[in-house]
């Protein structure tokens, strides 16, 4: 895998946040708290051109607690399932667009599915998966990139 798709999605993660939720993100995760599937939320965007592959974000739901209420300015306690869920989207289509930017020559146009949520453990894919974890305030969470388009132009 080339240091430039490595670099895209990491900084594409971070900026996400950075900018959405004013949180400083982390690669560091020797530490960092791992949640069990049940307090776990993931969701899943497909890239359909020019290449075609998946976005997975993992997060624990404690973790998007935060983030929407960094986001809405309200309290944790009166934040709805729905919200967090919508969040996790949101968070998702920002990233896909960040990296897609960056990775992608820069005249070349994507195309993208919407996200959609998948359950703990069903973040499959028949094609080649890469996993990078993060930290945010000793919360560890993951995103995933699978796509044989990726990592096939990486050894060209």
């Amino acid at each position: 895998m080339s240091e430039k798709l490595e670099q895209d999605v990491c900084r594409a993660i971070a900026t996400t946040l950075e900018n959405m939720a004013f949180m400083e993100v982390s690669q560091e995760v020797e530490g960092a708290k791992r949640y069990p599937a049940e307090e776990m939320a993931v969701t899943r965007l497909l890239v359909h051109d020019p290449v075609q592959g998946e976005l997975y974000l993992l997060m624990p739901k404690p973790l998007l607690a935060k983030i929407v209420s960094s986001v809405y300015i309200m309290p944790e306690e009166e934040l709805s399932e729905q919200m967090l869920l919508d969040m996790l989207g949101e968070l998702i289509n920002t990233v896909a667009g960040l990296f897609l930017n960056a990775y992608l020559p820069e005249d070349q146009t994507y195309s993208l599915g919407l996200p959609e949520q998948v359950l703990v453990g069903q973040e499959d894919s028949p094609f080649e998966l890469k996993r990078w974890d993060f930290q945010i305030d000793n919360h560890m969470f993951s995103l995933a990139l699978a796509g044989d388009g990726f990592f096939i132009a990486e050894q060209s």
